[in-house]
């Protein structure tokens, strides 16, 4: 059933494809990390958010600050870009957060997103249907469950509800969570194991009530 997925359409592929080379991953990965950047800074502006939450947002949002020039760099010399950047801009972002000027470094994370917005190939901008939901559940079950099943949601690095997650927040920026959240351990390494394709079978899959399953 899966494999129809990936023959959708060969028009849409190759389209696919166009967007991946001529965007680049760099592109993808810094546009990517600038809108979870922004989700975890609004999170942190809210009054009912956890103190053990806050302390995991803090350390994550302060590490993923401290890849933005590195990430810039890479996305500007992958795409040839005049565009450059002092290394003070960065060393400012640090320091608004470490002042907790939360909103003016809000500000100025989203001015960076108009100037490198993320664009998904269409494949991931497409949503389907439950039909192929049996393949997202098992990659769930596989890749995600034993951490984002809720249990874990009390501990110092909470992992929370994917479905719920995914229903709290925009496509794009969950969009950006998945493309940035699945590495790290023994099962994906570093780099993201899920294509396109795969990647937005699963959104679609968070994103619909779970008793579409049984439809």
């Amino acid at each position: 059933m899966f494999a129809g997925v990936l023959f959708i359409s060969g028009a849409v592929l190759l389209s696919t494809a166009s967007v991946s080379l001529a965007y680049g991953e760099h592109s993808q990965r810094l546009a990517a990390n600038l809108l979870v950047l922004q989700g975890d800074l609004r999170k942190l502006l809210e009054t009912d958010t956890s103190d053990i939450h806050r302390h995991s947002l803090s350390l994550r949002i302060e590490e993923r600050l401290g890849l933005l020039a590195l990430l810039v760099r890479s996305a500007n010399e992958q795409n040839s870009a005049r565009n450059t950047h002092n290394p003070e801009e960065f060393r400012q972002l640090l320091f608004l957060f470490g002042s907790s000027e939360f909103k003016p470094l809000l500000s100025k994370l989203e001015s960076l997103s108009r100037k490198y917005p993320l664009v998904l190939s269409p494949i991931l901008q497409s949503t389907f249907s439950p039909v192929f939901f049996k393949k997202a559940e098992e990659m769930h079950l596989r890749l995600c469950s034993g951490c984002h099943s809720g249990a874990m949601a009390g501990n110092a690095l909470p992992a929370f509800d994917l479905f719920k997650q995914s229903r709290s927040i925009s496509r794009l920026e969950f969009a950006a969570r998945m493309l940035t959240g699945l590495r790290g351990d023994q099962l994906t390494s570093l780099q993201n194991p899920l294509t396109d394709t795969e990647l937005s079978v699963l959104i679609s899959y968070y994103r619909n009530e779970v008793n579409e399953l049984s439809k």
